[in-house]
């Protein structure tokens, strides 16, 4: 957190230092994003990212999508434009916030390219379906994603009940777990992600979207047995 002392942010274990969330997931030699977050050029650079196939958009606020731009080297080696999946309010607030890469008028500079898609409902992506699963954040519609057994859903205040159906059988969740305390309009506590994973009966579950006052280690130690939280950098194998 800019400006700020405390242990957390000023502890040199790397687990205390957070990017914003995004994920990268490998299917079928095809790499998906989930997000493209302020530091996408950082975080590509520091996982050895060298194809980005398609990109999936939770929603629109600034964390999970300002680092739009940085796909453009992506699309130009890969002479293919970038599939990029978003509800209808996302899609509308990327057209209106990146302009310049939607109507890039007499603009000459290198720009990504991409074709936006509106998810509308389960579809089909380099042989594997993909499950929207929509979520609220405070008055937000955000959309999690479930891929077979894995479901990745961050920016969560409230999962409606026909979105926990959908997440029944999940065995590894990601879920957004901000603090411990107090309750947040627009983020799970960390008690209430405990409850949902424990509700939902994941065999693994891995907290992300914390602030800063969450020491990762002193966190671990505190957490039900099958949750933990994640990481940058944190690799899983998923069915």
């Amino acid at each position: 957190m800019i400006g700020c002392d405390c242990r957390v942010c000023l502890s040199k274990d790397p687990k205390n230092k957070r990017m914003r969330p995004s994920i990268l997931i490998t299917v079928n030699h095809h790499n998906i994003l989930v997000d493209t977050t302020p530091e996408f050029r950082l975080q590509a650079i520091a996982n050895g990212i060298r194809r980005v196939d398609a990109v999936l958009f939770t929603h629109s606020h600034a964390d999970h999508m300002h680092g739009i731009d940085d796909l453009r080297i992506f699309s130009k080696t890969q002479e293919d434009p970038i599939l990029c999946y978003g509800n209808s309010p996302t899609l509308a607030r990327l057209r209106h916030a990146f302009d310049y890469i939607f109507s890039p008028g007499h603009y000459k500079g290198l720009l990504p390219n991409i074709k936006l898609e509106s998810v509308e409902g389960p579809f089909s992506l380099f042989g594997q379906t993909i499950v929207p699963i929509q979520v609220m954040h405070g008055k937000t519609e955000v959309l999690g994603f479930r891929l077979g057994d894995f479901a990745y859903v961050t920016d969560c205040g409230h999962i409606p009940d026909k979105s926990m159906d959908l997440l029944v059988g999940v065995e590894t969740l990601v879920l957004d777990a901000l603090r411990w305390e107090p309750k947040h309009p627009a983020h799970l506590t960390i008690p209430e992600a405990i409850d949902i994973s424990q509700r939902l009966q994941a065999k693994q579950t891995y907290f992300t979207h914390m602030m800063h006052l969450v020491e990762h280690h002193e966190t671990n130690a505190r957490l039900p047995d099958g949750i933990e939280l994640a990481y940058d950098g944190l690799v899983l194998e998923v069915n």
